[in-house]
């Protein structure tokens, strides 16, 4: 049963409304993050350096900030500098499952991310270069934002070879989390595709789906994917990286109450390759084969 269908649309706003003010207050009791605190986080906490490949989760509304969601996108581009690129996840609003099932169109100019402030300002850059997927488009800026965005809309699995979730290993990518934990850590997911049906769980519902979709032309295009079976999707993430994950690998870090993340994209690819293996993953076991 469905319990929102049975609660009152005024009565779930207000809920809502009572817990964003609660946030709020929480927020407001925690110490004020300037640029230069910023820069030092960066730096000294998430090991940002010139010339690094990022991808970035962020939810800035979990920071006490000083500066602006612009100023924050502007700090990395020139930590990372013209040798280095920004990457950020920009799905629909829908879960993969829920978009593809509602018919919607992705227009890959317009269709806007909902994955946090910092991910829709870097999809609207002047210099952006979004990858043509319905449900997991990255955008990226910077030396190698046309290269790790080219070729995913040949990805089934979508975060596969093709994906730019696995190709930011062969420029040795780091994985940051800015307002967030690794709970919103989506690169997790490449084991599974790239093993695919050697992986000890499909986390996939079985239809592939004909997506429609807009390129960069104005052309529509279908492309083939799969979605996520949500009621495979219930993992501990930050419990799993605790205790199967060494913290040089990958580590969640809170600083002044708010939530930080990192991670090297290599060495955490090829451990959870390793785990697979050894028929350890993320999922419940009751779904395994």
């Amino acid at each position: 049963m469905n319990l929102k269908k049975l609660i009152p649309n005024k009565v779930i706003n207000l809920l809502k409304s009572r817990r964003l003010k609660a946030k709020n207050n929480k927020l407001k009791k925690l110490r004020l993050l300037d640029s230069n605190d910023l820069h030092n986080i960066f730096a000294n906490e998430l090991n940002i350096k010139s010339g690094d490949v990022l991808f970035i989760h962020s939810s800035l509304g979990n920071l006490n900030l000083s500066v602006s969601p612009f100023d924050v996108l502007n700090i990395l581009l020139e930590m990372v500098g013209d040798e280095g690129t920004l990457v950020f996840p920009t799905y629909p609003e829908l879960t993969s499952y829920k978009f593809l099932k509602s018919d919607k169109t992705f227009n890959i100019k317009r269709t806007p991310s909902y994955m946090g402030i910092l991910s829709e300002l870097a999809r609207r850059h002047s210099k952006a270069i979004r990858s043509f997927h319905p449900t997991k488009s990255v955008v990226a800026i910077g030396k190698y934002a046309e290269e790790l965005t080219r070729d995913h809309s040949k990805s089934i699995y979508p975060y596969d070879e093709n994906s730019p979730y696995l190709k930011i290993n062969k420029y040795k990518g780091k994985i940051i989390g800015i307002g967030v934990s690794t709970i919103n850590l989506s690169c997790i997911h490449c084991v599974d595709d790239f093993m695919k049906d050697k992986f000890p769980v499909m986390p996939y519902n079985e239809e592939i789906f004909n997506a429609k979709c807009i390129d960069i032309n104005n052309n529509e295009v279908i492309v083939k994917t799969y979605a996520h079976e949500m009621n495979k999707m219930g993992f501990d993430l930050p419990k799993f990286m605790k205790r199967y994950i060494s913290k040089n690998i990958c580590e969640d870090i809170e600083i002044e109450g708010m939530k930080f993340f990192r991670a090297d994209s290599n060495l955490l690819f090829e451990k959870m390759i390793s785990l697979a293996n050894d028929g350890i993953t993320i999922y419940k076991k009751r779904f395994y084969k």
